[in-house]
């Protein structure tokens, strides 16, 4: 095997850097770095909009004012109407006849189902990248831990959660499976909103982060089965840091709902997700 040369910006857990079988130089972006391309303005609008939404500048159940909106981006009703009608098919609209679009609630039932088909996707794309992972694709995973690990202690939400989105870029990559990429990505938008309710919580930003450290090392390792339960385990403790709070806010809404202790024990023995 060759001499393996790892350069970090920052501290990286030394089993990781001991077990990546590849050679990483790793530098954070520049200010002023960017990426551009050309994007259409529909496209243009709809992202601001989601951002909107998922940042919480627009809240659950805010009325979203067609004149308002075009002013503010300076598009076309037909442009704005096109944005909504693909943030309703995300689930972050809510179209109602005769009312208009409003922001889409998170039900405790919805954030419930979604924190089950989430863990059990996220689950399976650890266990394939362990199996299938190139190096390559293992230091690209590594780097991207490091630059998350970095963001999420530098305290910014929207930084945050831009960060654990290309986390999982990665991930995803390295599983090799286009039909779970796929599936995963038409859940993202409704996962990030979940996502700012679990690294809400106190102390929950260490936790994550030694969370992936685990998947990640299992994943280095090659260990299917390791890296799955580190997978299946680091959703299953963001639900229990989003769950109550999304139950306290549909409870001070609409009254008493079902008890929010009820979801996502910690699964780790053999044949769980």
């Amino acid at each position: 095997m060759d001499i393996i040369v790892i350069q970090f910006a920052a501290e990286v857990p030394a089993r990781l850097v001991a077990a990546c079988p590849v050679r990483i130089t790793l530098n954070a972006p520049q200010d002023g770095e960017t990426v551009t391309g050309q994007r259409s303005t529909r496209e243009r609008l709809t992202d601001e909009v989601r951002a909107a939404i998922t940042g919480g500048r627009l809240q659950p159940g805010a009325r979203l004012n067609e004149r308002e909106l075009c002013e503010r981006h300076g598009v076309s009703r037909t442009a704005l109407r096109e944005t909504l009608r693909k943030l309703e098919g995300e689930g972050l609209v809510a179209v109602e006849p005769n009312r208009g679009a409003f922001v889409a609630r998170i039900t405790y039932q919805d954030a419930e189902a979604l924190f089950e088909l989430r863990g059990a996707l996220e689950a399976l794309a650890c266990s394939l990248f362990a199996r299938r992972g190139t190096p390559e694709q293992k230091r690209a995973l590594v780097e991207s831990l490091h630059l998350t690990a970095a963001t999420m202690r530098a305290g910014g939400i929207d930084e945050t959660l831009a960060a654990k989105d290309r986390f999982y870029g990665a991930l995803l990559d390295g599983a090799g499976n286009p039909e779970l990429t796929s599936s995963l990505r038409r859940l993202h938008a409704r996962i990030q909103l979940l996502r700012r309710h679990s690294l809400a919580v106190p102390g929950r930003t260490e936790q994550s982060i030694r969370e992936l450290e685990a998947m990640c090392e299992a994943i280095v390792a090659g260990d299917a089965e390791g890296a799955r339960l580190a997978g299946s385990r680091h959703v299953a403790q963001a639900g229990f840091a989003a769950l109550p709070r999304i139950f306290a806010e549909e409870a001070s809404t609409a009254g008493p709902g079902p008890a929010g202790e009820d979801f996502l024990r910690v699964r780790t023995g053999p044949g769980t997700c």
